[in-house]
Order: C-alpha cells, then sequence, then structure tokens
C-alpha cells in the first residue's frame, strides 16, 4: 500500500540534496514526517546538544504531492531512514558534453518519490528518476517506522535577537581557519560585535607551532539588518561545526539568518525561509553573562569547571518547563573567571624532579651539593675581599712532614701581616717565612726537561 507519492523537478532534487548534505552534519540517521500540508525532515545529533529541521511546503516544493496515510494515523506518517544512502540517490549527475546538448548540465528530468507500508511486505522507500537521455534509475531503501524527536524552544523567553545577510555572515566565517571548536558572540558598549572563535584541545608543550589559536573579528553593528541584544557583555558560545554548517546552507538559498536566544545554558534558535522551505535549528550555548551576579554557572575559587554538554529538551519525553535563572552571586567585577566550554577539561598533575639523592660511585656532583666542594674559610667574620682562605703553595723546603706545621702559626702570620710590619723574633716564624716563598719561577724550571711543551 503506497502512503505517500510525490514527485520532484531538477531543482527541487538540488534542494532536498543540499538539505539532507546539511543534516548529514548533524547525525548519520535522518527522521522523515509526512503530513497533508507539508513534508519533514529532522536530525538530532548523539550528544543532543544540536537539533535540525526542514519544512518543504507541498503546494509550492513539489510538482505533485499525494498523501494516504495509514489507518492508525490519517493525520502524518514518519519513519527513520539512512542519510547517507539518501545522499547517493539525489547525487548531481551530470551528462556528456559531446553528446549532451547542455554540454555537461544536469541530466536529471523528473524525480518521483513513494513510500510503501503494508502489513506482510516489506516498508520500502522508493525512488526513480528519469534523465533526459532516456535513462530511467529506480531504487528501494528500507526504512524504520519510528517517531521523530522534535526540540523545544520557548520563544517568550528569547528576549535577546539578531538578523544579518547569510552573504556577509559566510564572510565572516571564512576568517576562521579549520580546526577551531567553538564560536563566541558578544557585543561592546560601543556599536560593535565581536566574534571570537577558540578551541580548548590540548597541545603538547614541544608543539609550539600547534598551539590553538584565538581569532576574534569586530563587526560592525551596521551590518547586521537587526541587532537587539539588551544585557551587555553577554557572552554566547556555540559550536563551530554546527554554526558553519548551517551558514553554508543559508547561502545557497539566498535568505537572511535570523537568531533568538535568552542566556547561556539556554538554546539558540537560528531560523531564515527558502522559496517553499523553512530551515530551523537549535543550538546548546554556554558562555556567561556580563553583569555580577548573573553568571550562569557557580565556579570555585581558582578551579576551572569542566562542563558537560547541555542536552536540548525533547518534546517527545519531557513536559515544557523553564529553567529558573540561577540566583545572584555577588562576585567582583574586575576579575572574570574562566568561560565555561563543552569540552571536559583534563586536569594534569605538575611533575616534579624526584629528589636528589647521594651516590658515593657517582662521577658527578649533585647541584644541591656544590656547598661542601666550596674552600675552607678561615676568618666567617670579615668582609668577602679579605676573607682568609688556606691556601694550596710552594714548598721548597726540605722537612719530610711539611704538613705537621701547626695552622695557629699560619694565622699568627697573617695577623701579623694585617696590623702592621713589626718585628717577629722567633724561630718558628723564621721557618715559616722561608719555605712558604718560592725558590724559582716555572719559566726558569723548563731547562731541567721536568715540563713539556
Amino acid at each position: 500500500m503506497v502512503l505517500l507519492r510525490f514527485t520532484l523537478s531538477e531543482e527541487g532534487v538540488n534542494a532536498l540534496r543540499d538539505a539532507l548534505a546539511c543534516l548529514n552534519k548533524f547525525s548519520d540517521e535522518v527522521s522523515l514526517e509526512a503530513k497533508r500540508d507539508k513534508l519533514v525532515f529532522t536530525a538530532l545529533n548523539s550528544s543532543k546538544s544540536a537539533y535540525a529541521a526542514f519544512s518543504f511546503a507541498t503546494n509550492r516544493f513539489f510538482s505533485k504531492y499525494q498523501y494516504e496515510g495509514v489507518a492508525q494515523n490519517r493525520e502524518k506518517f514518519f519513519c527513520k531512514l539512512y542519510n547517507r544512502a539518501l545522499l547517493s540517490l539525489f547525487r548531481a549527475r551530470t551528462g556528456d558534453s559531446l553528446h549532451d546538448p547542455e554540454k555537461g548540465g544536469s541530466v536529471i528530468e523528473r524525480c518521483d518519490v513513494a513510500i510503501e507500508d503494508e502489513a506482510g511486505r516489506k516498508s520500502r522507500f522508493m525512488v526513480k528518476i528519469a534523465c533526459r537521455n532516456g535513462m530511467t534509475t529506480k531504487y528501494r531503501l528500507p526504512f524504520e517506522v519510528s517517531p521523530p524527536v522534535h526540540a523545544k524552544f520557548d520563544k517568550d523567553e528569547a528576549i535577546h535577537s539578531w538578523c544579518i545577510s547569510s552573504k556577509t555572515l559566510r564572510q565572516l566565517m571564512d576568517h576562521f581557519g579549520p580546526g577551531i571548536e567553538y564560536l563566541d558572540i558578544h557585543s561592546d558598549e560601543d556599536a560593535t560585535v565581536n566574534l571570537t572563535c577558540f578551541t580548548e584541545k590540548v597541545a603538547s608543550g614541544d608543539e609550539v607551532l600547534k598551539k590553538p589559536l584565538h581569532t576574534s573579528i569586530a563587526v560592525e553593528k551596521d551590518e547586521f539588518d537587526s541587532f537587539d541584544v539588551s544585557e551587555d557583555k553577554l557572552h554566547i558560545v556555540v559550536s563551530v561545526k554546527d554554526f558553519r554548517a548551517i551558514t553554508n546552507h543559508a547561502v545557497f538559498l539566498g535568505s537572511d539568518v535570523s537568531a533568538q536566544y535568552s542566556i547561556p545554558s539556554r538554546p539558540m534558535q537560528i531560523r531564515y525561509d527558502g522559496d517553499g522551505v523553512k530551515c530551523e535549528f537549535l543550538l546548546m550555548t554556554v558562555g556567561e553573562r556580563g553583569a555580577p551576579g548573573q553568571r550562569t554557572r557557580n565556579n570555585r575559587t581558582g578551579e576551572r569547571p569542566a562542563p558537560r554538554a547541555q542536552q536540548l529538551e525533547s518534546a517527545a519525553s519531557r513536559a515544557t518547563s523553564k529553567a529558573p535563572t540561577p540566583a545572584p552571586r555577588p562576585t567582583p567585577a574586575t576579575r572574570r573567571e574562566p568561560m565555561p566550554s563543552l569540552r571536559p577539561i583534563a586536569h594534569r598533575q605538575s611533575q616534579r624532579p624526584p629528589p636528589a639523592t647521594l651516590d658515593d660511585d657517582s662521577l658527578f656532583v649533585q647541584q644541591d651539593d656544590d656547598y661542601q666542594w666550596e674552600p675552607v674559610k678561615m676568618n666567617e667574620g670579615e668582609d668577602e675581599e679579605e676573607e682568609g682562605y688556606a691556601r694550596l703553595e710552594w714548598d721548597a723546603s726540605d722537612r719530610p712532614n711539611p704538613s705537621a706545621i701547626k695552622m695557629s702559626s699560619v694565622i699568627a702570620y697573617q695577623a701579623t701581616q694585617r696590623n702592621g710590619p713589626g718585628p717577629v723574633h722567633n724561630e718558628e716564624q723564621d721557618q715559616l717565612m722561608s719555605y712558604l716563598d718560592p725558590t724559582q719561577r716555572l719559566s726558569q724550571a723548563r731547562q731541567f726537561g721536568l715540563f713539556y711543551d
């Protein structure tokens, strides 16, 4: 039993392919919901932080549209399909430039789609594509009867909004390179809007050139068709991957992109319309509020939070509810706490070098043990320039054990030299003077062959 039949023109096939390509950025599976007045394709990502929906008007988008419905539910029919398989069916086809009069243009003339679902038979999504060269291709895809999941959005609490041309927004996003994760949208007190892209991926300390880069662009509010954000320094952070997929598809339709949101941790709605198609996206946000006591998350002092990605509220499993605004928290206005993120942050413990150990067999002296090898200071109370150190000097005496000389004699001699010249008439001092003075220079001793060049 055929439940649904519709026919697409060449332009309709291209528009449906672009919509499926955009939905593929969110999920590998797409939900189809057919009604008498519209056909809706929806997708919800695995983390339930992004939702996309494309609604096609039956009286404008399709060449033919016939909905029969099922006995259990005549109002609507729903199923779930594998998105990549659909993309392969509606892929772009070009003709032979030598034989095709349109010189390699698209060869699709029309596309007929039918959905069969009957007890005792396999459910099939059938596609028949007729080409201008007379060739006809048919495809049959299985599907699963499963109700779609729709995310809810409360427009009454979305007091902030802005609208901008899709072409202008695409040009702004082209300034940000690949590898970034988040987009921070906030306005200053002046007439500028800041778009900042950044990432929180941890890079190795040795790879200096591969560390994350923060890129910020200041846009005049005149570039927006409308910009109504009543709260100053309100930071709204969304995923760049999802936002870029929306921007790229909006450029194909040439429509203006509108956004509505309230506070961080609440979803942002992005909408734009085309010829017979309405596009709606819900993105979960994080961020911070500029006014004291209005931060959406409470952070511990001196600790960066590791928040978990928020999830969009499912209309199929929960009742309508509003998240209360967090209670005001008095915080200093001059210090800004780190912004919460969608990615958990892995804290790494600081590594300290192991304590130095004394190894008797080691050939090297530990850095902390250098003081053990300093010269012996004889006079601790004197200045640095007048400190007396035990010196190794030339011994010209013939005494068998010169080290037996008492150190007190050396100290007494040095004290006498500092106090001034004076007659010293003792035998021990004469011996000290005789062996402390060198006998000859080293240059004179080279003639005996004791040294080699």
